[in-house]
């Protein structure tokens, strides 16, 4: 009984602190879009940074995108894979890109065993 009211005294204490805490974050908005060549994550926050000093909250917006294409040789194909991650503040807009090109094997075949477990 007595570890249930500590327990319970810790959260409350808790849920206590987190209310006056004054570097206060809202969630304006948070999507992820998935398409076929690609995935886009972004979200919106409104931070207050000081409630006494009277200034305007401040809108974060913070992203990542990732786009792929595949590119097909005569003697290999290849996967290029570019990253972006942003971010849009009151100092401004801040990207950085991230490129990748690495060889990709493609085998259009089946295996006989997947073919046999396939058909029963």
């Amino acid at each position: 009984m007595i570890r249930v009211n500590t327990c319970l005294v810790v959260f409350i204490l808790f849920v206590l602190y987190i209310d006056q805490n004054h570097g206060s974050t809202t969630v304006l908005y948070e999507f992820h879009i998935k398409e076929v060549y690609g995935t886009r994550d972004e979200k919106g926050e409104l931070m207050d940074n000081s409630e006494e000093s009277g200034k305007e909250p401040e809108l974060i917006i913070t992203g990542k995108r990732t786009s792929s294409t595949l590119f097909k040789g005569i003697e290999k194909n290849y996967a290029y894979v570019e990253t972006a991650i942003y971010k849009a503040d009151d100092n401004g807009y801040h990207v950085k890109y991230n490129y990748s090109l690495s060889p990709v094997e493609l085998d259009p075949r089946l295996n006989g065993q997947t073919l046999k477990s396939t058909v029963g």
